[in-house]
């Protein structure tokens, strides 16, 4: 039985949605720094509390480790342990966020890329002795990509957020975004159709009907060859 693609890209979806709480942070206006711009308390303490709950609202299955310290920002041993959580939740956003804005640009670049995003090795001493590892959840992201087609993840032209494409041929995140789209696409035509109404009122021509997409290809075909291969000028006197 096949597979619909959106439960086929369900996993990769969520983590698509989870970086775009980078631009709600950005459009409110109190940015989005980077790990090592960051200021957990003081410029950026209101932000960090956002996100965190944004996220366990949103992505309650996401599990963010609050018993391991930040060790990879500067200074860690000064964070109290209730903003352990907080601080692991940021960086795992900050890090979707770079990680999907890099792969809707590589689709433009058409060639083969690659971006340093840290992975963290995490251990905890367990009560009975033993140290053990915990899991990264941005592995699960990483995880999420195999066997999917990653020119599926884009950025929407109109609000700019993160969407994932069930349609190759989507061009915006949501019906109000494409609408948008089309309308600010017309718009930028507009001079082009009123210029060619004029010219069909002024030699009294009738508007093309049928066949039209092809008559504008065949005629912009025919521009581009004039343009590029200009025909030589004909020196020849007639006798």
């Amino acid at each position: 039985m096949r597979t619909s693609v959106r439960k086929h890209y369900s996993e990769f979806g969520k983590f698509v949605r989870v970086a775009n709480l980078g631009w709600d942070a950005i459009f409110r206006r109190d940015g989005f720094p980077r790990l090592g711009e960051l200021e957990p308390e003081t410029k950026h303490a209101k932000l960090l509390v956002r996100i965190e709950r944004s996220l366990a609202k949103k992505f309650p299955d996401i599990r963010v480790p609050s018993d391991v310290p930040p060790l990879f920002l500067p200074g860690s041993n000064r964070y109290s342990r209730a903003s352990w959580r907080r601080l692991h939740t940021y960086a795992l956003v900050r890090r979707l966020f770079d990680s999907i804005w890099f792969l809707t640009g590589a689709q433009a670049k058409e060639s083969a890329g690659a971006v340093w995003v840290p992975l963290l090795l995490l251990t905890i001493p367990e009560r009975d002795g033993p140290v053990v590892r915990m899991r990264d959840p941005y592995e699960e992201f990483l995880a999420s990509l195999t066997g999917r087609d990653l020119r599926r993840v884009r950025s929407c032209p109109v609000c700019r957020r993160f969407f994932l494409a069930l349609r190759y041929d989507q061009k915006a995140c949501g019906a109000r975004c494409a609408n948008g789209f089309r309308v600010a696409k017309f718009r930028q035509k507009q001079p082009e159709h009123l210029r060619n109404r004029q010219f069909r009122e002024d030699n009294k021509l009738t508007a093309v009907r049928r066949g039209r997409s092809r008559l504008m290809a065949l005629h912009e075909a025919l521009a581009r060859n004039l343009v590029g291969n200009p025909p030589e000028p004909d020196f020849s006197f007639d006798q």
